[in-house]
């Protein structure tokens, strides 16, 4: 389905689909997925990346921050999330 068929039928548009995305392997090893419709930047300490999604006629602007050099995991650092969450009850 096309953008704007997508969006007459929904009302939305700029969801994310993994099985569109581009995986890139830098000159350092570094695995990323590339979306056509994000725009990315990347410094010494963040990369990050960008995108827009319209739901019901409100545009929202989404943006994902990495670290450059991760010590854990997203699933690591979920965990811990949950159980310092936890131990607060």
């Amino acid at each position: 389905m096309d953008e704007g068929k997508e969006y007459l039928t929904t009302e939305r548009m700029g969801a994310y689909y993994p099985e569109k995305a581009v995986v890139k392997k830098s000159e350092n090893g570094v695995t990323r997925a590339l979306y056509r419709d994000s725009c990315y930047t990347i410094d010494d300490v963040n990369y990050t990346r960008e995108r827009i999604m319209i739901i019901k006629g409100k545009r929202f602007i989404i943006s994902s921050v990495f670290p450059v050099e991760s010590t854990l995991t997203a699933t690591d650092k979920m965990l811990e999330l949950i159980d310092a969450d936890m131990n607060k009850k």
